[in-house]
């Protein structure tokens, strides 16, 4: 018994020179080394018992002695930060549009929570495209090869709310209830794999995309539009879909493929797979709605080019057949571009580009050597919509009035947004229309109307009037909310006295502002200014009457 006990005791002692610290992982006793990384919060970082405090910490210790040789980061359960919820900073990006929490550059890995359930280890992040960030915020930027992770919950809790049930002191409520853009993990390199792993963000979810082989088993996502990897194969995985496109479209050859997954959408009316046509193979699915009437469609237009195939599927417990595209697409024809008119000429139309004044702070110009305004039809929200379409950041039209007109002006414009659900722009990053008349296009003076995405809102917009004086913009009403910004929106704006009158209609629904001009004005010429993004964000203008 004696000797017993000294081997025990010399044993332990050796474990802690040679850097050792003892774990289970289930039901194997294991210890730390150089290819076997612990992290617990509730430990200090010691690097000599390759033991962290934090799973940033392990990272970067394995990414700056990596050898190429496989290495496992076996984490115990609690909620790892990637980057702190307190810091009030605004995270920006350090090179390009996006910021990232983390940069790691690491090969041959496996991260595994050493939980009962993926909800025991959860790795975390809580911001968003303005929304704590400057970006589109993500978790990770992950170069490398080889990467795997099991028994892990992912998550952007920018517009979840973080509910721990091991212990509610870590729970945390969401930044906002408007959902932006909140990412997890974008790849450069290849073979990503997951196991009984949980992905949890809205829109852009991005559970590690841009590796060209991902697999999934027995994973579990959350996510809006735009969200899932378009080169994933989905083995047993479960889904909750909160809206109709989860991905923006998939890989061209080889597309992604479900096998014997379980779906659940939210959407009411059609649920899509793609926004963008792209190949889908689903086996033996099973499809169920909060909408007793849902419909499941590939794309709103399928490319028959494109391999979209389904196989014993059910939808809410019955057979589920979504036919293989074979009609040829519906004539889409390119943009008729209009040539840009940058001068200022009385009776005519300026067709250009410009950056306003107050979009200063966000990185982008007009160029002016290309067209910034086609004839096109919209998409989404504003298919079959034909009409002037911005080609590019800061499309503007503005008209120069014939010299002594006289009397009350006004101008009714009808608009169809592209984005359907009323949000009418890409982000909430200085992106709005102005709508002005009483205008002077020389100086930039005048008066009207502002539709804006802002932070607070993700299916509506926020409008007031505003004030043009020598290209300096100044709010002249209060904000409000509307939900008019969407396909059929008309606009009038009228001037009696000194008050500006503004009315928006959509759907028999209206809604007017007005507002007192400080410097009323005989100006009598027109001006639209779009800063939003092109495509899926932009405004078909319908019409512009001009009085």
């Amino acid at each position: 018994m004696r000797y017993s006990l000294i081997f025990m005791f010399l044993y332990a002692f050796a474990m802690t020179v040679t850097g050792q610290t003892r774990f289970v992982y289930e039901g194997r006793k294991m210890v730390s080394g150089s290819t076997v990384l612990y992290v617990s919060d509730r430990k200090k970082t010691s690097e000599r018992t390759f033991t962290f405090h934090s799973v940033g910490e392990a990272l970067r210790f394995a990414e700056r002695t990596n050898n190429n040789t496989q290495r496992t980061i076996y984490i115990e359960p609690s909620v790892y930060w990637l980057d702190n919820p307190d810091d009030t900073d605004v995270r920006r990006p350090r090179t390009g549009t996006t910021p990232f929490a983390m940069e790691v550059e690491l090969s041959n890995v496996a991260i595994v929570g050493l939980g009962d359930k993926p909800d025991d280890v959860v790795l975390a992040v809580n911001r968003g495209q303005t929304q704590g960030a400057d970006g589109n915020f993500t978790m990770f930027l992950w170069k490398g090869s080889h990467v795997r992770a099991e028994n892990i919950t992912f998550g952007n809790y920018c517009n979840v709310d973080l509910v721990y049930q091991r212990d509610a002191s870590k729970n945390r409520a969401r930044r906002k209830q408007a959902i932006v853009q909140a990412q997890i993990a974008i790849c450069q390199g290849d073979d990503f794999s997951f196991k009984c792993c949980q992905f949890i963000s809205r829109l852009n979810l991005c559970p590690f995309v841009g590796a060209p082989h991902t697999t999934y088993d027995d994973c579990y996502f959350e996510c809006t539009d735009d969200a899932l990897s378009g080169t994933g194969t989905y083995n047993r995985c479960r889904f909750t879909f909160f809206s109709s496109k989860p991905f923006y479209t998939t890989d061209r050859k080889i597309g992604v493929r479900f096998y014997d997954c379980d779906i659940h959408s939210k959407t009411h009316g059609t649920q899509y797979l793609t926004k963008v046509s792209g190949p889908v193979t689903m086996e033996r699915c099973r499809w169920t709605s909060d909408d007793p009437q849902l419909r499941i469609e590939w794309d709103k237009r399928p490319d028959p080019r494109h391999y979209c195939v389904m196989t014993d599927c059910t939808l809410n417990g019955k057979a589920l057949d979504v036919p293989t595209p074979t009609e040829p697409l519906p004539v889409s024809l390119p943009p008729f571009a209009l040539q840009s008119q940058p001068r200022i000429i009385p009776g005519q139309w300026t067709v250009d580009c410009y950056k306003p004044s107050d979009t200063m702070e966000y990185p982008w110009q007009p160029d002016t050597t290309r067209a910034a305004w086609g004839y096109a039809e919209g998409i989404d929200g504003a298919e079959g919509s034909w009409g002037l379409v911005q080609l590019q950041k800061g499309a503007r039209l503005m008209f120069t009035e014939n010299p002594g007109g006289t009397g009350e002006r006004s101008a009714t414009v009808t608009l169809d947004p592209c984005k359907g659900p009323g949000q009418g722009f890409g982000s909430a990053t200085g992106q709005y229309l102005d709508i002005c008349i009483c205008f002077d296009t020389r100086s930039l003076t005048g008066y009207g109307v502002r539709f804006i995405r802002t932070p607070d809102y993700d299916h509506a917009v926020e409008t007031y009037l505003v004030e043009y004086q020598n290209g300096t913009i100044t709010r002249i009403s209060q904000p409000e909310r509307c939900d008019l910004f969407k396909r059929g929106c008309t606009v009038s704006l009228q001037t009696k006295g000194d008050i500006l009158k503004a009315t928006v209609t959509q759907a028999g629904t209206e809604q007017v502002l007005s507002a007192q001009m400080a410097h009323p004005n005989s100006y009598r010429g027109f001006h639209l200014q779009h800063t939003g993004s092109t495509g899926a964000s932009a405004t078909v203008v319908k019409s512009i009457l001009l009085k």
